[in-house]
């Protein structure tokens, strides 16, 4: 096989490929990432920082200046491969601005080593798995206590089925009429104390 092949080849896989350098530097991305990412494609010579590339929303001040740099997504799979592990795989959210608004991608980013011409290079295998991580169809609930049958058979909280089959990440608060139903039993409480 000759190089206009593997061109070819890195023109049609059909998801983001990007080549990153140790300094955190997109060498190649392919068509397919240029797309999820809304980026022209690179031309000889140019050298971007992924995140100044991509409009990561972290990057105002340049790709890797910002605290929430260290947990990236992208930056931490190529840091991984450029020390040398063979392939990471992991699953996070970056976001970028698009049209003046901020996207927020759920990526599955994998990630090997590249020995080129005595340079370690990153190829990261990027997808968007956005709307895999929804829930969608049909979950059955129980009408009384609220628990909810998992694939298993197992009656779980919401909340810990949520955790498991969502990005969604959950605070506890109280609505309305639990709050006052609330006070109202330690106001009981207190008269009954009191008494």
């Amino acid at each position: 096989m000759d190089n206009e092949f593997f061109k070819l080849l890195f023109k049609v896989i059909p998801t983001g490929i990007v080549l990153v350098d140790e300094n955190g530097n997109v060498q190649a991305i392919n068509p397919e990432g240029s797309k999820m990412f809304c980026v022209e494609p690179l031309k000889d010579g140019d050298h971007y920082r992924g995140g100044d590339l991509f409009r990561c929303v972290n990057a105002k001040n340049g790709c890797g200046v910002a605290t929430a740099c260290q947990d990236c997504i992208l930056r931490a799979n190529a840091m991984l491969a450029i020390k040398g592990q063979s392939v990471s795989r992991q699953k996070g959210k970056f976001c970028v601005i698009q049209d003046n608004e901020v996207k927020q991608f759920i990526l599955q980013v994998t990630a090997s080593p590249l020995v080129y011409k005595q340079n370690t290079l990153a190829l990261l295998i990027i997808e968007d798995i956005s709307l895999v991580t929804e829930l969608s169809g049909l979950i059955p609930i129980c009408s009384s206590c609220h628990s909810i049958r998992d694939d298993k058979g197992d009656w779980v909280s919401i909340a810990k089925f949520l955790q498991e089959h969502s990005e969604a990440e959950l605070t506890h608060d109280y609505c309305p009429k639990c709050s006052k139903e609330l006070l109202n039993s330690r106001a009981k409480v207190a008269v009954a104390k009191n008494a």
